[in-house]
């Protein structure tokens, strides 16, 4: 009856339903930070193995640390394991309204103050100054959960100046965290380095330990769709050898997706004009495609484009007229479009007048350096591959 007063019982089975509705706060009331933090690096082990729960899960967490945070009493800061914990919730991406007041004084033990503040600015990108407050103190020196997420942070700020130094920190942060969300980004950004530093070798043996460790991440499918591209653009496949051992590396993933990073290479490098690289990657996808699938289709495209400027022109212009449009996606009816055009400035023989050295030799100035003839075409060929670029990068964005 509305009004009445509760029954001993009844008062009892109502807090008990206020405390089940109420966990987070409950929890940051009782909770030590620490304790906190290592629940939410056991979360974190749990996303870097592919569990998406986990990662909702994570995103509660923080929000629960950052209430305990906001409660503490000040003694919790004179303790190094609670201010190390504090350090990990903030490179974590935890909220700062709670952390930023307890850093402008010196709640937090002297010990820990500098690394502190170094995390505040690494997080509010405040680099010269998160590299140098992060770096007082040896990684070695530091606990044990967190001189990993230390490393990850320092290669970040290190980067612009020094990419050499960027990637030993990520070597020492995958060293000093490992089978977590730290190994795993470490990973990702060390490949990424390499690949831009051209350093074919040692990127291909990070790609195989990624995708034999993290494949199954709720980061790997963008990660690795990006890494095909970028392969392919700054031209680390280039070489045959070199393709072996991205080719090998990817070993690991599932049929589908090898196909699909294969596949995301082979467009990237139709577009890039790196057709070597290009019919390489397309052959291996088409083996792995069923005959008349879309990803059949996809792979026939990319392999017919490349081989236009090379002895099988005839096979693949016939490969090209084939295709079944309905099949390809906006992207790849660009790239379709652009190789059937190319396709037909092949066929029409060049004028051989303009190679003989009188007529070369007549030419204006201007017009010495620019490319005729064969070159011409080829050049416009091309230009036309490369105005589907950016139209493919939209297409990136996608499911695939």
């Amino acid at each position: 009856m509305i009004g009445r007063a509760f029954t001993r019982p009844g008062l009892a089975l109502a807090l008990a339903a206020f405390a089940l509705l109420a966990p987070s706060a409950a929890s940051a009331d009782s909770a030590k930070v620490s304790d906190l933090v290592d629940d939410l690096r056991r979360m974190q082990l749990r996303i870097a193995q592919g569990d998406k729960a986990a990662y909702a899960a994570e995103l509660n967490q923080l929000k629960t640390i950052g209430a305990a945070i906001a409660t503490a009493s000040p003694e919790t800061w004179k303790d190094k394991r609670e201010a190390d914990s504090l350090v990990i919730y903030i490179l974590s991406g935890g909220t700062l309204a709670a952390v930023e007041p307890l850093l402008r004084g010196d709640a937090v033990i002297e010990s820990e103050r500098s690394l502190a503040r170094g995390a505040l600015a690494y997080v509010t990108n405040h680099e010269t100054e998160a590299a140098a407050l992060l770096k007082e103190t040896s990684l070695t020196a530091l606990d044990a959960r967190l001189a990993g997420e230390v490393a990850f942070a320092r290669s970040v700020v290190e980067t612009k100046r020094n990419a050499k130094a960027a990637i030993e920190l990520l070597d020492w942060a995958r060293l000093l965290s490992p089978g977590g969300l730290v190994e795993e980004a470490a990973l990702r950004r060390e490949i990424a380095l390499l690949a831009e530093a051209r350093d074919a070798g040692r990127a291909a043996m990070l790609i195989r330990q990624y995708v034999t460790r993290f494949g199954s991440s709720l980061y790997a499918a963008e990660f690795l769709r990006d890494l095909a591209g970028a392969v392919a653009r700054l031209g680390l496949a280039d070489d045959a050898a070199n393709y072996k051992l991205v080719s090998g590396a990817i070993a690991a993933l599932p049929p589908d997706g090898r196909r699909d990073f294969l596949l995301n290479m082979a467009r990237s490098a139709v577009v890039s004009a790196k057709f070597a690289a290009a019919a390489a990657a397309a052959t291996e996808a088409l083996e792995g495609s069923r005959a008349d699938s879309p990803e059949a289709m996809r792979a026939r495209l990319y392999l017919a484009t490349s081989r236009l400027f090379s002895d099988a022109y005839d096979a693949a212009i016939a490969d090209l007229q084939s295709l079944s449009a309905s099949q390809l996606d906006r992207a790849d009816l660009g790239i379709l479009a652009a190789a059937r055009r190319v396709a037909a400035e092949l066929r029409i023989a060049p004028d051989l007048s303009v190679f003989n050295t009188r007529n070369a030799a007549a030419l204006p100035d201007p017009d010495k350096d620019k490319p005729a003839g064969p070159a011409l075409t080829i050049a416009k060929a091309e230009e036309a591959l490369q105005r589907t670029a950016g139209l493919a990068g939209l297409q990136n964005g996608g499911s695939r």
